[in-house]
């Protein structure tokens, strides 16, 4: 399992940007708390997660810990995705302190279980080259657009909207 020491050293923390403007927030939907069954290999948690709405599923690790959401350059390519020259990039600081500088592209959207946020920028990396099963890594820039309970036992995650602003 020496693809696991890779994912393992996955956890990214984003450190700055390129001179991009500030766009507005993704659009984020959940109207009714939303199960979604986990899986586990060794100690990660992993998802299933639909990019661009798309019948393939994908296999994200979920990392409570990182920043933002990475999909693997592979999955990308399978899902007909290319990385513009000009694509906005964030350097990230992985485990470690190595830190790499990564091309952002905007997917339509990015569903898990009900939860779906709409136009998220997305990093394209090969976090775990080892670890093919592995599609990307679900970051805090998802997670934290919803009210998210881990129930390992029942190995569940649950999504339920969060409260409106008042």
């Amino acid at each position: 399992m020496a693809w696991l020491g890779s994912v393992l050293m996955a956890g990214v923390l984003v450190l700055g940007s390129a001179c991009a403007p500030a766009a507005a927030p993704p659009k984020a939907s959940l109207t009714a708390a939303s199960i979604v069954p986990l899986q586990s290999l060794a100690d990660l948690t992993l998802v299933s997660v639909r990019v661009n709405r798309s019948d393939q599923a994908a296999v994200f690790m979920v990392d409570t810990g990182a920043s933002k959401t990475i999909m693997s350059p592979l999955l990308a390519r399978r899902l007909g995705l290319t990385v513009p020259k000009d694509a906005v990039r964030h350097d990230l600081r992985i485990v470690g302190g190595t830190v790499v500088t990564v091309p952002f592209i905007r997917v339509t959207s990015l569903q898990v279980g009900e939860a779906m946020i709409e136009a998220m920028e997305v990093g394209i990396y090969d976090f775990a080259p080892d670890a093919r099963v592995i599609d990307g890594m679900l970051g805090g820039d998802f997670l934290s657009r919803f009210r998210v309970t881990f129930d390992q036992a029942a190995r569940r995650m649950t999504l339920e909207p969060l409260p409106a602003a008042r």
